[in-house]
């Protein structure tokens, strides 16, 4: 009987660890989209100024 739940709880500590490295690589990604989307706003941003610029000078 010993035996059976030894394995029971090393299987329920495999899963947790599973889940654990599972949430931090779906938050990880959420960073890094995030991260992304805010550079390309700046970027969408600092092409708009460049072409509202030449549009006024030229």
């Amino acid at each position: 009987m010993k035996r059976k739940a030894q394995g029971a709880i090393e299987y329920l500590f495999m899963i947790a660890a599973a889940l654990i490295i599972i949430l931090i690589v779906v938050r990880q990604l959420q960073n890094r989209g995030k991260t992304a989307s805010t550079t390309i706003e700046g970027a969408e941003g600092e092409i708009s100024n460049v072409l509202s610029s030449m549009s006024a000078s030229g």
